[in-house]
């Protein structure tokens, strides 16, 4: 029974930082089940109940008949995240006062995002609040795919979350609220851009809707 639960956990974390890479599939593909049996050296069981579980995370999308997709992404569905995103962040900052319990250091060996997403984590956990860590922590896993476009897209990536990880070190909660917002704020004039790079369209026209 342990192995079982051991195997499954397994298959379920390699599925879910393979969705999470850039290398997997675009918004819209289509899962492929014996693709990841190969891919993870599992049993199609143990697949199926990691994807199901990474339904229940909206990260994936059940179809009729046992499909699976990875979700389309809309830019109002990715304003809407990112707003949803910043609304948690700015409360749990508000929540946590004073107190500067943030390293000013990322651990190390982090590249950009995995350090901007333990800042975003530590920030969580310092509300108190266990439903702020575990909405934070989806809206990070949906948001990761966004971020790795977004580093092709804000040369500043890297720079503001040192910003945003200094003001949680010093414990200036104010003026990490504000950066907080200035920071989402750029993320949500890049929406279309961001869209369209996730969908493989950053040849079309800037000014275009994303389909």
């Amino acid at each position: 029974m342990i192995d079982r639960l051991g195997t499954g956990e397994r298959v379920y974390l390699s599925i879910k930082t393979y969705l999470l890479s850039e290398s997997a599939l675009r918004p819209g593909g289509r899962i492929d089940v014996p693709d990841l049996t190969r891919r993870f050296g599992a049993s199609a069981t143990p697949v199926r109940a990691a994807l199901h579980r990474l339904v229940g995370e909206r990260l994936l999308t059940a179809l009729q008949g046992e499909g699976f997709l990875v979700p389309r992404l809309t830019e109002p569905d990715l304003s809407d995240l990112y707003q949803w995103n910043v609304a948690l962040l700015v409360n749990a900052a508000r929540s946590a006062g004073e107190e500067p319990a943030i390293p000013a250091q990322a651990p190390a060996g982090d590249g950009p995002i995995a350090g901007l997403e333990d800042l975003f984590a530590r920030l969580a956990a310092r509300s108190g609040n266990v439903e702020v860590e575990w909405a934070v922590a989806g809206a990070s896993d949906r948001l990761h795919r966004p971020r790795c476009a977004e580093l092709d897209l804000i040369p500043e990536f890297q720079d503001e979350s040192l910003e945003l990880r200094g003001l949680a070190a010093t414990g200036s909660a104010g003026a990490l609220r504000q950066a907080l917002v200035a920071y989402h704020r750029r993320r949500l004039r890049l929406v279309p851009a961001i869209v369209r790079s996730l969908h493989g369209l950053t040849d079309r026209d800037p000014r275009r809707p994303a389909e």
